[in-house]
């Protein structure tokens, strides 16, 4: 299987670490190239991980239909078009999240993906982590019974994006809500097993063109509850996810899942019984038939009609519903 990597900086150099792992336990994964409109940084991780015949190369477009696979860690507004030009060669696809910048090219990839046959999947880590597995776990067993409210916090300094991409709306296509923040959306939609219906966010922008600070209110399917504050001028890093139902609380702090179930005593929840994995190893062997892909792009759809409407909202000032933005683009929803 001959793999590429798009985008070498820090996420790019995660993904290559995973790939030549996997190598080293026996997987046939070659790594064709690396490709950085920085020509330097492919150049670096070559020399890095001494992968002599490893090609570089500025565009990725010089190794379309080259590759079995492709790897992308780009600035988001690249994904897009990279995702859908790798689809149209055959290839597939590992790509960062956010998957891309709106609900159109969402719904672009959806489609490109489950007429193509291929193997497409976003990153999102928590689909193979173990307290997020267990969560999802523990609530569709119904542990907690129906989910009838989602808490979640993100504490980062996110203002260290200043002077980088990320800072530029025009490249990064938002701010924290979208970035690291659709980690925690894609958990909140993954561990209920419902979609969103409706938003509104207010946003605080610092001083920056994007978004640093962020209260989202959402409704989702069955009128469940969403609440998610996103500080992004915390001091450090802060994760906290809690889901109430009908039946008790389930906390997820990690590495601890907490379960309260009512009428009873709290406990830690055993988390070391559930797999654990992550994005390139579960992308790979999908490839190989010997996994269900993790996470494919209707998580990455669901993700941004939640941020759409969220961003859509404080546009106009008052809720939006996730339909509105299907009937705008003429489309049905999946």
């Amino acid at each position: 299987m001959k793999v590429t990597l798009i985008g070498c900086g820090g996420m790019g150099d995660s993904h290559l670490r995973d790939l030549i792992q996997l190598r080293a336990q026996g997987f046939d994964v070659e790594v064709h190239s690396l490709v950085d409109v920085d020509l330097s940084k492919a150049e670096r991780l070559r020399s890095k991980y001494g992968l002599k015949e490893t090609a570089t190369a500025t565009d990725y477009r010089q190794v379309l239909g080259k590759v079995d696979a492709a790897i992308i860690a780009t600035p988001h507004v690249e994904h897009f078009n990279q995702i859908m030009d790798f689809i149209a060669s055959g290839a597939h696809v590992l790509v960062e999240k956010p998957m891309v910048c709106n609900l159109r090219q969402a719904l672009e990839v959806y489609e490109a993906w489950r007429k193509s046959g291929l193997v497409v999947e976003v990153a999102f880590q928590r689909h193979f982590e173990k307290p997020w597995v267990a969560a999802r776990n523990l609530v569709s067993r119904g542990i907690i019974g129906g989910v009838e409210m989602v808490s979640m916090i993100l504490g980062q300094s996110y203002t260290g994006v200043k002077g980088t991409w990320r800072a530029v709306r025009k490249i990064s296509c938002g701010g924290e809500l979208i970035d690291s923040g659709s980690h925690f959306i894609d958990a909140a939609l993954w561990i209920t097993g419902l979609r969103a219906e409706e938003a509104f966010a207010y946003m605080d922008y610092r001083g920056f063109e994007i978004d640093i600070n962020a209260a989202l209110t959402a409704k989702l399917e069955g009128g469940t509850l969403l609440l998610f504050t996103v500080a992004g001028d915390d001091p450090g890093w802060l994760e906290v996810e809690i889901f109430w139902g009908e039946q008790g609380r389930l906390i997820v702090q990690p590495p601890v899942v907490l379960l309260q179930k009512r009428g009873g005593e709290g406990e830690a929840v055993n988390i070391e019984t559930y797999p654990a994995s992550r994005p390139v190893f579960n992308f790979v062997k999908s490839i190989e038939g010997l996994e269900e892909n993790g996470c494919p792009p209707i998580f990455g759809l669901r993700v941004q009609e939640l941020a759409d409407a969220a961003y859509r909202s404080t546009e106009l000032g008052r809720p939006v519903k996730v339909l509105e933005l299907y009937e705008e683009l003429g489309a049905n929803r999946p």
